[in-house]
């Protein structure tokens, strides 16, 4: 009984020193004396003298550092003074329908889930869909596990992974932009966990191509001194910042010229912000074959990219938002859409639009083509013979007007010999 009692307190003691070290001493004394596998591998964590093991799902029973609470009100409780400033990726499970859960990564544990606890009791206006949907379920109809307490600068990767791992259902988006901050310092923590989640993943899949993006951008900020350039940086916001990466059209296999940062690119460029998302969100070429993106690109994505296109009246705009940390968080198909949302009249929508800004938000279109390619078949042998990119070309072709078009198109009969459909597989 003894000993156990002098085990608590030994774990207490190493806990309590944990969450009591400053932001700076987390990121370079905690992690140099290597408590992080010590913490993660043995010692089970207390929350105001409760022990708390990993009892989640089978899924989740495999990662000792993960941590359950029936509910998202109760966790909060448990945390809001343990975890204050503590990063980590945590996991939120709808316990009315289980299929329906979300993964996210912070920098303050504790400041994150006070936020959802405020976001639940109608006190906090939804900024993002899946805050809309968590927003719509009282915070103890929420499971919380922590799936990882993270350093700062591990907390995007981890995010990252789990993401990939887990595939949430209330996620829109599984690409974590790399992001870097002023005060992380050495970085070779980050690139040896990069490179250990990549081999976790077969060449040319999505999870190896997402950790090779966070490979680049790591390495280029090391071996380029980034973190100093940074700090010097007085037009810098407080923060993670973020890399950008700007190609030549003609060069693909050039290596990039990068900017620390997106202020020092707006300057260099001469652009606006709002022009810089817009390229990068719709894999525009900006000016002179020049090719901007927060990621480090291949000889294949640079060819995705082409110029605005002038004028289309088969093009509708779908209008996607970012918060201030580069992050979709809203997309509506329509000026209509977003007004609706915002409970704002159509003509202050289409106002906002056009300026490329609403509140703290940043709207960017995104043009969806509404064009559909036609498929020729032969009607006796089902064989494959062209393809039309447009349903007026197709009329042109089979010398028709639209609506007899249409109609070959819904039934499938053949006319002079050939079938007409928007299906590309072989017709029986």
């Amino acid at each position: 009984m003894l000993q156990r009692k002098l085990n608590k307190l030994k774990q207490l003691y190493f806990y309590n020193n944990f969450v009591s070290l400053s932001y700076k001493k987390r990121s370079s004394s905690f992690l140099n004396k290597g408590l992080i596998s010590r913490y993660s591998d043995s010692v089970p964590i207390f929350f105001n003298g409760n022990r708390y093991y990993c009892k989640s799902t089978e899924s989740d029973r495999a990662n000792k550092n993960a941590y359950y609470f029936e509910s998202l009100e109760l966790g909060f409780e448990q945390i809001k003074n343990s975890l204050l400033g503590v990063a980590g990726v945590y996991k939120l499970i709808n316990k009315e329908d289980p299929t329906r859960f979300y993964i996210g990564s912070t920098v303050n544990i504790s400041r994150r889930m006070s936020e959802y606890v405020n976001l639940t009791r109608g006190t906090r206006s939804p900024k993002s869909n899946s805050e809309l949907e968590i927003s719509r379920t009282s915070a103890s109809g929420w499971i919380l596990i922590i799936l990882e307490i993270t350093s700062p600068q591990l907390s995007l990767i981890h995010e990252q992974f789990a993401l990939i791992k887990y595939k949430p259902t209330i996620n829109k988006y599984f690409n974590i932009i790399p992001k870097i901050h002023p005060q992380w310092g050495d970085l070779d923590l980050a690139i040896n966990q990069i490179k250990s989640f990549q081999s976790q993943f077969p060449k040319d899949s999505f999870g190896f191509i997402r950790f090779e993006k966070f490979f680049k951008a790591f390495t280029i900020a090391k071996n380029t001194n980034f973190y100093n350039k940074l700090t010097t940086d007085e037009t810098l916001p407080s923060g993670y910042s973020t890399l950008v990466f700007l190609y030549h059209k003609s060069l693909p296999n050039k290596e990039p010229v990068v900017y620390s940062s997106i202020n020092k690119t707006l300057k260099s460029l001469s652009i606006s912000y709002g022009s810089l998302i817009d390229c990068i969100t719709n894999n525009y070429i900006l000016k002179e074959d020049l090719i901007l993106s927060f990621e480090y690109l291949s000889s294949e994505n640079i060819k995705e990219y082409s110029y605005k296109p002038n004028g289309d009246n088969q093009l509708r705009k779908t209008v996607i938002i970012y918060n201030e940390e580069l992050e979709p968080v809203f997309e509506f198909n329509s000026a209509r859409e977003m007004a609706r949302h915002f409970n704002i009249d159509g003509k202050k929508a289409r106002s906002a639009i056009s300026k490329g800004i609403y509140l703290d938000y940043t709207l960017i279109a995104k043009p969806v083509s509404f064009r559909k390619k036609v498929f020729v078949f032969d009607s006796e042998t089902f064989n494959f013979i062209l393809e039309l990119k447009s349903i007026t070309v197709a009329q042109q072709y089979a010398k028709v007007n639209f609506y007899t078009m249409r109609s070959l198109l819904e039934t499938n009969n053949p006319h002079n010999g050939k079938i007409y459909s928007y299906n590309k597989k072989n017709l029986t």
